[in-house]
């Protein structure tokens, strides 16, 4: 008679395999060049964004610094900004379709004050249709 538990670690063994065959691995924190690791964080606006920065970045072995100096690169944000803009208009001046931008500047210079990364510029932007009968899914979607 089989044992139950061998039946699980051989499923269990064929299909690490298969994944390792596929080329499947899993997701490694990246990894920062030398002059980066100890890191101050200067960004403007949204304080969930320089959360989620600083998670990601102690994750790949940065030491984030409270504040900038010699030995310590900066990864300057000077511009982090959502906007909405109203693209259509009903009969009774109500918005049904606009459009959200979300707009990012950034630039690192590294811990021996040369600029790594030049001023970069990204905007995201995403059109909604606004229907009266789904405002509940509305935030959810911006």
């Amino acid at each position: 008679m089989k044992h139950p538990i061998a039946g699980s670690l051989a499923l269990v063994a064929l299909g690490a395999m298969l994944l390792a065959g596929c080329g499947f691995h899993l997701r490694r924190s990246a990894q920062l060049a030398p002059a980066l690791q100890r890191m101050h964080l200067d960004v403007a606006g949204d304080t969930a964004l320089q959360r989620q920065l600083a998670t990601a970045l102690r994750l790949s072995g940065v030491t984030l610094e409270p504040s900038g100096g010699p030995g310590i690169a900066t990864l300057r944000i000077p511009v982090n900004a959502f906007s909405t803009q109203a693209l259509t208009l009903t009969g009774f001046a109500r918005v049904s379709e606009y459009s959200v931008h979300y707009d990012v500047q950034f630039e690192v210079v590294g811990a021996g004050g040369r600029l790594l990364i030049p001023l970069q510029a990204i905007h995201m932007s995403r059109n909604f249709t606004f229907d009266q009968t789904q405002v509940i899914g509305s935030a959810g979607q911006q």
